[in-house]
């Protein structure tokens, strides 16, 4: 994990989050509730960092996974999946490592659920000047209420979760 941006980035890792959690209820019923905890947000940079004609941000949802820790998985699933931290099998599930109070935690891309945007009261902001901001662009979307950002993936755990992403929604792993 490495210091988040102040802007809003696919990887960004987020300590209170809403997570709507739906379990079932017998046959056919669902019970939904809404928990607050972990969470990244997997939405890709370039789906959030357009603006509409008014200037605004067109993003209207936030696509997130919930961070778990690996602790709740059984010894032989949690040594094959920080064994294959690097690889794109397994599809569905990716280690994180080390997540500050959580410790060593992962993500299910089976799991994704979208929060409004408006939850976060996103903004362009203008960050010319900010070491890691390119010169080309001259504002980023910045979450003005509820940031509960504490870091981001690192850049290849980025670049891993995107292959992720292709392999679980479609079966076929890109090189």
């Amino acid at each position: 994990m490495r210091p988040h941006l102040p802007w809003l980035c696919q990887g960004d890792i987020f300590s209170d989050a809403p997570i709507v959690d739906i379990a079932a209820q017998g046959t056919g019923g669902l019970e939904a509730s809404l928990i607050y905890g972990p969470a990244i947000l997997i939405t890709h940079d370039c789906a959030m960092d357009k603006p509409d004609k008014d200037g605004n941000p067109r993003v209207q949802h936030f696509q997130l996974v919930r961070l778990r820790s690996m602790s709740a998985l059984p010894q032989d699933r949690r040594g094959n999946l920080k064994g294959g931290r690097a690889k794109v099998p397994p599809f569905e599930a990716m280690y994180v490592g080390d997540v500050g109070d959580l410790g060593e935690s992962f993500i299910l891309l089976s799991d994704p659920y979208f929060l409004p945007a408006g939850y976060f009261a996103p903004g362009f902001v203008d960050y010319r000047g900010h070491a890691e901001a390119d010169p080309q662009v001259t504002n980023y979307i910045t979450p003005l209420l509820n940031d509960s950002r504490i870091g981001r993936l690192e850049e290849d755990q980025i670049q891993l979760l995107r292959r992720k992403i292709i392999a679980f929604w479609t079966r076929m792993d890109v090189i």
